[in-house]
């Protein structure tokens, strides 16, 4: 079916994303429950509300398992993702910090068009302001 290795990158990348979910979730919902104190550390670690939290993480992390490396249509599709990344013409970045870089070039770009779009926003935003407060609608919404 596959070959040895064959979209493992993309494997564990999901795998570890799996733990990250798991993890998080079952400390907020550990921390939800009854926030930990330093004096009675000890106590909430045999709390139901943290056996309940442990139990959760490890569902999860048993779920994420199960479709990374058992599922064959999850299997698949991470296959597929493999093959097409590797497909990608990733931008030079090398030599690091030199402005002719491709990485950098579209770094500018997105740094410019990012504050236009904000100054965009900001000058819509003032004018509707005015236009709302002192224009059109100032006498069907500020009557007196």
């Amino acid at each position: 079916m596959y070959k040895a290795g064959q979209g493992m990158p993309s494997r564990m990348g999901a795998l570890i994303v799996g733990f990250l979910v798991a993890g998080y979730a079952g400390l907020s919902w550990f921390g939800w429950l009854r926030p930990i104190s330093p004096a009675s550390r000890f106590d909430a670690y045999v709390n139901p509300a943290f056996i309940g939290a442990l139990i959760l993480l490890l569902g999860v992390v048993a779920v994420s398992g199960w479709l990374v490396f058992r599922s064959a249509k999850a299997a698949d599709y991470l296959v597929d993702m493999d093959d097409e990344l590797r497909k990608v013409v990733w931008p030079a970045v090398m030599p690091l910090f030199d402005p002719k870089t491709e990485a950098w070039g579209s770094t500018y770009v997105v740094i410019v068009c990012s504050i236009l779009f904000t100054v965009f926003i900001w000058v819509t935003d003032l004018l509707l302001q005015l236009l709302v407060t002192r224009g059109l609608f100032q006498s069907l919404l500020f009557a007196e």
